[in-house]
C-alpha cells in the first residue's frame, strides 16, 4: 500500500521474463524482415529486365519495413533498441549479398543486350540509386546497435561497393564502346589540322552525361571521374603508340599547340559534367610541353614535375616522348631521363598511387627492338646489315629428367 500511495510501482515483469519476451521478439522480427526483405528483391527484380517504364522502390521499401522495427523498439528500453537495431543491420546486411548477386546475374545474363540502349542504361542508374539511401540506414543502425553491429556494417558497405564498382564498369564500357572510333582517329596527319575527332568525342560525352545526371550526387561524382580519367587515358594512349614523329621544331610545336587545344577543350567539357578529378587536367598540357621545349634544362624541368605529380609514369614513358621528338642516343636524352630514374629511386615516388589515381600505369609503350649489325655471308661478299629484332622471349625451360635410381 506504501508503494500505492507513493506511485513506486515497480515492474511487472521479472528481468528473466522480460528477457524472454524481447528474445522473442528479436527472433520473430528477424524471420518477417527476411522474408518480406527477399519478397521485395524478387519484385523488383523481376523487373529489371522488361521494356516497359519502370521506377524501381526498392530501397524505399527496405527502408521502411526496417525503420517500422528501429523506431518502436527504443521505447521499451536503450537495450532493446540496440538490440533491435543490430537484429535489422543483420537482416539488411544479408539481404545486400542478395542484391549484389541478383545485380550481378543481371548484368551477366545475355538477354539484357537485348534491352533497347537506353532501357538498360536506365535499368543500371537506378540499380546504382539504391545505394546510398541503403548505406546510410546501414550507417544509422550501425550506431545505434552495439559495438559488434562493425561487421555487419562493413558486409553491407562492402556488397553496396561491389553493386555501384560493377554498374559503373558497365556504363563506361558501353559510352567507350561508342567513343572507340574517334579515338581512333587522333594522332593522325588529319588530327592536325582537324578536330573531327575531338568534336566526336565531346559531342558524345555530353549527350550521354545528359542520362547519368539521374543518378544521385555520390556514384554520379564517383563516374564522372572515372570517366574523366579514361578519357585522358584513351586520348593519351595514340600518342605513346607512337603513331607521330616530331622531329623538326616546327613539327613539335604543332603537336604541342594541338595538345593543349584538345586538353583546354576537355577540360571545359567535365567542368560541365562537374568533375571533381581537377589533378588530370594538367596531364596533357605536361606531355605538350615535354614536346615542344627545346633545351634540355627546362625538359628536365618538366620531366620532373610530371613525374611529381603522376608518380606512377615511368621511364618508358618518358623515352617514348623522346623518341616522339626525335631525341634519341644522345648526351641530351641520358640527361633527361636520369631525371626520372632518380625520382624512381625515392621512396615516395616508388609508392604507387591508388587505384582512382593510377594513370600512366593504363598506358603500354611498344617495347623497343634490339638493333643488331648481323653479317651475312654470300660467296666472297660480306654484307653488313642493321637488323631490327623483337626482344627474344625467354627461352622455356626444359623438362626436368628424373635422375636414375640407384642399385
Amino acid at each position: 500500500m506504501v508503494a500505492l500511495e507513493n506511485g513506486e510501482l515497480g515492474p511487472l515483469l521479472s528481468p528473466g521474463t522480460l528477457r524472454g519476451l524481447e528474445d522473442e521478439c528479436v527472433t520473430d522480427v528477424k524471420a518477417q524482415t527476411r522474408a518480406a526483405l527477399l519478397r521485395v528483391l524478387q519484385e523488383d527484380g523481376e523487373h529489371w529486365g522488361s521494356t516497359e517504364d519502370w521506377s524501381s522502390n526498392l530501397a524505399q521499401d527496405v527502408c521502411e519495413l526496417l525503420e517500422e522495427h528501429t523506431e518502436r523498439a527504443p521505447r521499451i528500453s536503450q537495450e532493446f533498441g540496440e538490440r533491435m537495431a543490430h537484429c535489422c543491420l543483420g537482416g539488411l546486411a544479408e539481404f545486400l549479398q542478395s542484391f549484389q548477386q541478383r545485380v550481378e546475374r543481371f548484368h551477366e545474363n545475355p538477354g539484357v543486350r537485348e534491352l533497347p540502349p537506353d532501357t538498360y542504361i536506365s535499368r543500371t542508374i537506378s540499380l546504382v540509386n539504391c545505394g546510398p539511401p541503403l548505406r546510410a540506414l546501414a550507417e544509422r543502425l550501425a550506431r545505434v546497435g552495439p559495438p559488434e553491429s562493425e561487421p555487419a556494417r562493413e558486409a553491407a558497405a562492402s556488397a553496396l561497393d561491389r553493386v555501384i564498382r560493377l554498374c559503373h564498369r558497365i556504363l563506361t564500357d558501353l559510352l567507350f564502346q561508342e567513343l572507340q572510333p574517334h579515338f581512333s582517329k587522333l594522332m593522325r596527319r588529319k588530327w592536325l589540322s582537324s578536330s573531327e575527332a575531338l568534336d566526336g568525342i565531346v559531342g558524345t560525352l555530353g549527350a550521354k552525361a545528359l542520362a547519368l545526371r539521374r543518378m544521385q550526387d555520390e556514384p554520379y561524382q564517383a563516374l564522372v571521374a572515372e570517366l574523366h580519367r579514361r578519357a585522358l587515358v584513351e586520348y593519351v594512349r595514340p600518342l605513346f603508340r607512337g603513331r607521330l614523329r616530331c622531329g623538326s621544331a616546327r613539327t613539335r610545336s604543332r603537336v604541342a599547340g594541338r595538345l593543349r587545344e584538345d586538353a583546354a577543350q576537355l577540360e571545359r567539357l567535365f567542368r560541365r559534367l562537374e568533375s571533381q578529378a581537377s589533378w588530370l587536367d594538367a596531364v596533357v598540357p605536361r606531355l605538350a610541353e615535354v614536346l615542344r621545349l627545346e633545351d634540355t634544362p627546362s625538359i628536365q624541368m618538366e620531366v620532373g614535375v610530371l613525374v611529381r605529380d603522376y608518380p606512377d609514369i615511368r621511364q618508358k614513358h618518358v623515352a617514348t616522348l623522346l623518341d616522339i621528338r626525335g631525341l634519341r642516343h644522345t648526351a641530351a636524352r641520358q640527361e633527361i631521363l636520369a631525371v626520372t630514374r632518380d625520382l624512381e629511386l625515392c621512396e615516395v615516388a616508388a609508392l604507387s598511387p591508388p587505384r582512382d589515381r593510377a594513370f600512366f600505369a593504363d598506358i603500354p609503350v611498344p617495347r623497343p627492338p634490339i638493333c643488331l649489325s648481323l653479317p651475312l655471308f654470300l660467296g666472297r661478299l660480306t654484307l653488313s646489315r642493321l637488323a631490327c629484332l623483337p626482344w627474344p622471349r625467354p627461352p622455356a625451360p626444359s623438362p626436368l629428367r628424373r635422375p636414375p635410381a640407384r642399385r
